[in-house]
């Protein structure tokens, strides 16, 4: 997944997490490089994991992104 980014620049990733019957936590970690130094960013809720819950059964819910916030999902 090569992609430059900037300060004037930045790059905005969605990342989507599914699961079937479990409750999961993800904090993905990505690669990332900058001016010759590579490494890792953790991507995580305010220092927590994001949880996904599993389909089957609950309510299913979802992010939105332009809302910014959790609400139900349909279908």
């Amino acid at each position: 997944m090569p992609h430059r980014v900037s300060a004037t620049d930045p790059e905005v990733l969605q990342v989507t997490a599914r699961t079937g019957a479990h409750d999961c936590l993800r904090r993905p970690v990505p690669d990332r490089s900058s001016a010759g130094r590579s490494g890792t960013v953790r991507i995580d809720d305010r220092g927590r994991p994001f949880r996904t819950s599993g389909t089957e059964g609950p309510p299913r819910y979802g992010y939105g992104t332009e809302a910014r916030r959790r609400a139900p999902r349909t279908g």
